[in-house]
């Protein structure tokens, strides 16, 4: 397969997440290592284990992103891959001789310096297709990606299919609406099957500006398999997920900008369907207008 470095990247950023962890898997195994795939949510930063054993024993963790070109890798996420370092436990098998970060993105400068620093090794986007192109890795390449096909993730493709559905006006409707001085609030309910699957507020921007507000999807009375989801979503969205209430989480974008119809639809869609099992046209959308204090609880 003869594709543009800048091609291949597209390709790779619209792979399954865990379909680029087998094929971050596969580039180790072509450079002699043995790699194990965990596929584990909240596995707390190694989603492969490689091992070789010649000509001495080495073992690397491995944290795979496959991310969006413009959602870059943050401080935070190479801090708590660093920390693999620090854990010795013996039932958990993450004592590591280098734990390293593949990414079809980038990294924030702050990212890139602490990494350095704590000596997390980085593969980033330019880096990955480099290396795919300079050591012919086309039989690896074409088990995962087909020539010719559309570059846009599956799911971005369904997500602007439902542009000037009846849930997508709904919802470019509900964010244009500000929060008012007397702090009345909206509050989107998506509901399926008579039961509600999330809400969805205006939260406060960093500052507490009326006019820079972020959307905050709270999702309540979801078992153990659900919240794995839950993480994934939020893990592959690089979204932050925090508890909301003893029954609820609540799951919202790290940055401050006007929420947008797409990226909103987005995060509904990928709950409903990662969730619940769901379609976004199978949901009803119901729009109220409450008081701010009604939401759970800011921590």
């Amino acid at each position: 397969m003869d594709l543009p470095r800048s091609e291949l990247l597209k390709r790779l950023q619209a792979l399954d997440p865990y379909e680029f962890e087998k094929f971050v898997a596969d580039v180790w195994e072509y450079m002699g290592w043995e790699t194990t795939v965990t596929q584990q949510a909240g596995d707390r930063g190694k989603d492969i284990v490689a091992r070789k054993e010649l000509p001495f024993k080495q073992k690397q963790l491995i944290q795979v992103k496959r991310y969006a070109r413009h959602n870059r890798v943050d401080i935070a996420e190479v801090q708590q891959y660093g920390s693999l370092y620090l854990d010795k436990s013996p039932t958990r098998d993450v004592d590591a001789d280098v734990v390293a970060l593949v990414t079809t993105s980038s990294l924030t400068k702050p990212a890139q310096e602490k990494a350095q620093e704590i000596n997390v090794r980085v593969v980033d986007g330019e880096r990955l297709t480099r290396m795919v192109t300079e050591w012919d890795l086309s039989g690896i390449v074409g088990k995962y990606i087909e020539s010719g096909s559309d570059s846009r993730p599956d799911f971005q493709r369904q997500v602007e299919d439902l542009e000037d559905s009846d849930g997508w006006n709904m919802i470019e409707a509900f964010n244009s609406q500000e929060r008012s001085s007397t702090g009345e609030n909206l509050k989107l309910t998506a509901t399926a099957d008579g039961s509600v699957a999330y809400e969805l507020y205006h939260g406060h921007s960093h500052q507490d500006q009326l006019s820079e507000r972020k959307n905050i999807h709270y999702v309540r009375g979801i078992d153990d398999q659900q919240l794995d989801h839950l993480k994934y979503i939020a893990d592959d969205l690089n979204m932050r997920l925090l508890v909301a209430d003893e029954d609820g989480w609540r799951i919202f974008d790290k940055g401050e900008s006007e929420p947008k119809a797409h990226r909103t639809v987005e995060i509904g869609a990928r709950i409903l369907s990662g969730v619940y099992g769901i379609q976004f046209e199978q949901a009803t959308f119901d729009v109220e207008v409450g008081r701010e204090d009604s939401a759970p609880k800011r921590l």
